[in-house]
């Protein structure tokens, strides 16, 4: 098929870091998919629930089963950049696993099971801070002082926006193609989870400051005033 009509009829996507607003939303955006064909709608629904697993899978799946099953839905994946994006993807989330699982330090290096080419080198290097990947992946670096404070949601973000670079790199060098439109809407899925995330954040803030307040002397004095006004 031509992906021409289907493409031009994408909206843009503003930077992460500045996506407060979705341009368009997923019910619209799924009325103009339909555009697309039988086969290509299942290699756009299979790439999309790799990359965004989270509520595809088990929580019980144990990790070395669901890194086969992960490699097996892998091989699934037509074309070769989506394919190397999925993967990237995956990796990511092997280093948090195996970051977080050396934090918490009930497992060993022999218990993980992690998805790609670094695996090997993470249980060689468990107890070097990043595994001794710096050079490699210089965003190491950066995540492990955040995941030792316990800021994860500034290392999803960190992670998040390394993803969005490499799908927005992939739609701009195929034009009017099969993975444009995947990568697209990859990358509408992390602008979504963004917004949705700032929004919890913004609540979660509000509640923190509200109960502060609440348990400063004068603020409970002039609450107690109050029902006793009213009583």
């Amino acid at each position: 098929m031509s992906y021409y009509t289907l493409v031009t009829a994408l909206p843009d996507l503003p930077p992460l870091a500045k996506c407060k607003q979705m341009p368009i939303s997923r019910i619209a955006l799924d009325r103009r998919l339909t555009m697309l064909s039988e086969e290509d709608q299942k290699q756009l629904k299979l790439a999309e629930s790799l990359y965004h697993f989270g509520a595809e899978q088990p929580a019980s799946l144990p990790d070395q089963k669901l890194v086969y099953q992960w490699q097996s839905q892998l091989s699934q994946i037509q074309s070769e950049p989506v394919r190397q994006c999925i993967a990237n993807r995956l990796e990511w989330q092997s280093f948090l696993a195996a970051m977080r699982q050396r934090q918490q330090g009930d497992k060993g290096p022999e218990q993980f099971f992690g998805f790609g080419r670094w695996t090997t080198r993470i249980r060689q290097h468990w107890h070097e801070p990043t595994f001794g990947l710096e050079t490699a992946l210089p965003l190491l670096t950066e995540l492990h002082p955040l995941l030792q404070k316990g800021a994860a949601g500034e290392v999803e973000y960190q992670i998040n926006h390394h993803l969005w670079q490499q799908l927005l790199q992939i739609e701009r060098s195929h034009h009017f193609t099969i993975e444009t439109v995947i990568c697209f809407v990859l990358r509408w899925e992390l602008a979504e989870k963004q917004i949705r995330n700032n929004a919890d954040q913004a609540l979660a803030a509000f509640d923190t400051m509200a109960e502060g307040l609440i348990a400063t002397p004068a603020i409970r004095q002039h609450i107690a005033s109050a029902f006793e006004e009213l009583s």
